[in-house]
């Protein structure tokens, strides 16, 4: 498991992922699920199953965004082009689609108004199926160019996607919420605070939260504390935080899960 968030707001884009890999011999680190194309402004998170053909995805993704993410690519070109190269690579492994489940979110921008796409294999109570890119905000909500830009320029609105360890992130997201209104309150505390920067460590925050309570709580270690992150707008990058990869990757197994 993981858990990797992707937030969209008046300040930019923020993505941010730890980097667990469990596996069938136990849960270790060392995978890089938030990435960057420098030349197209388009970021990526990743989920779900970690390999894909003999490599794992992370590795995968990195050569993807080197030799076929170029200046001036769209998200939705970028989409489409990692569901038409991912799906025949998946299928060749014979596996049912029930345990290749995996995602990517993508982000960046498109007419100076931020996106968020996702490429997956179908929504939660969906019988699984080969990727296809779902185009969450603003497409997928019927909401116009001018609608998107209300919401987005409203000082508390955002949008977000979550996966992985999402039980565990939506009622603390939720709970914390209500702290940030209280602390307002109480202490003029913006939490988070007002910027770019201050929603990715806010986001980062909150993903170091799950991971303690796992630890605490003696559950599966599936979310860890080493993070990736990026935060940026459509000027390019403001924070990169992405992890290096190790010099060796972590062992593989059959099933082996971001």
């Amino acid at each position: 498991m993981t858990l990797v968030v992707s937030d969209v707001s008046r300040f930019g884009i923020v993505m941010v992922g730890d980097s667990a890999v469990t596996a069938a011999a136990g849960v270790e680190d060392g995978a890089v699920k938030i990435q960057y194309a420098e030349a197209a402004n388009i970021g990526f998170a990743l989920w779900g199953d970690a390999l894909v053909g003999k490599t794992y995805m992370d590795r995968w993704l990195a050569e993807f965004i080197q030799n076929q993410v170029p200046a001036g690519e769209t998200v939705e070109d970028v989409g489409q082009k990692l569901v038409a190269t991912l799906n025949p690579i998946l299928a060749e492994s014979g596996c049912p689609w029930s345990e290749m489940v995996r995602g990517i979110h993508l982000a960046g921008y498109r007419n100076g108004l931020p996106v968020l796409f996702h490429v997956h294999c179908g929504h939660e109570g969906e019988p699984p199926h080969e990727l296809r890119l779902y185009r969450d905000y603003p497409d997928d909500q019927g909401w116009s160019e001018a609608q998107f830009n209300e919401i987005l320029n409203k000082p508390d609105d955002f949008v977000h996607l979550r996966n992985g360890y999402f039980r565990h992130f939506a009622p603390l997201f939720s709970n914390i919420l209500t702290y940030s209104v209280q602390i307002k309150a109480l202490l003029n505390i913006d939490f988070p605070y007002r910027s770019l920067e201050g929603r990715l460590d806010f986001y980062k925050t909150l993903v170091r939260f799950v991971a303690d309570v796992l630890a605490a709580s003696r559950e599966n270690p599936g979310v860890n504390e080493r993070l990736s992150a990026i935060a940026f707008n459509e000027k390019g990058i403001r924070r990169n935080e992405i992890l290096p990869f190790p010099a060796t990757a972590p062992a593989s197994g059959k099933f082996a899960h971001y």
